[in-house]
């Protein structure tokens, strides 16, 4: 079963259009299931339902084979822990999904690290769900010591920037 999933924060009608027109197209023949949001789109070639309990995701997407969705970081994380072959359409903001391109640009961060696999189109959808039977997502190894350094550099800036309210007995944050 592929598992369809727009997130809880906003609807996307043009991702469950776009899977429910390609499977109506006989372009995706594996079942499909869907959490679709409050959108205003209904799809008609597969079981759908607007909104799942956290359990019931989990659920879902541990009996799923693949995942379809939109580039939300959670979802992406979810299918990256699990080794989910992931398809994502990122929210655009000429489409009035979003209101800057930063799921674009985490979609194409991922699909460059072999995490994910991009669509933007129907047709790069269909292109996309043949690539599913030989894609192995690159498993995520998570930068521990990258990200303390930046917080650490932040932290520095924020004891320059306020050295009254930051300032302690043993100088600057290292």
């Amino acid at each position: 079963m592929i598992f369809l999933t727009v997130g809880s924060a906003l609807p996307f009608d043009r991702l469950v259009r776009m899977v429910d027109e390609a499977v109506s197209e006989g372009l995706i023949s594996e079942e499909v299931f869907a959490q679709i949001g409050n959108g205003k789109y209904i799809p008609s070639s597969f079981a759908h339902t607007r909104f799942l309990a956290k359990s019931e995701f989990e659920e879902k997407m541990a009996h799923a084979s693949a995942v379809i969705s939109h580039a939300g970081i959670g979802t992406i994380t979810n299918a990256l822990e699990q080794s989910l072959p992931l398809l994502v359409l990122p929210r655009l903001p000429q489409h009035g999904e979003l209101v800057d391109d930063h799921q674009q640009k985490t979609a194409q961060a991922y699909a460059e690290l072999g995490h994910l696999l991009v669509f933007n189109s129907p047709g790069e959808l269909q292109a996309a769900v043949e690539q599913l039977p030989v894609f192995n997502p690159t498993p995520r190894k998570p930068n521990v010591q990258g990200v303390a350094q930046a917080i650490g550099r932040w932290l520095n800036k924020q004891s320059a920037a306020f050295p009254d309210i930051t300032a302690n007995e043993s100088g600057p944050l290292k």
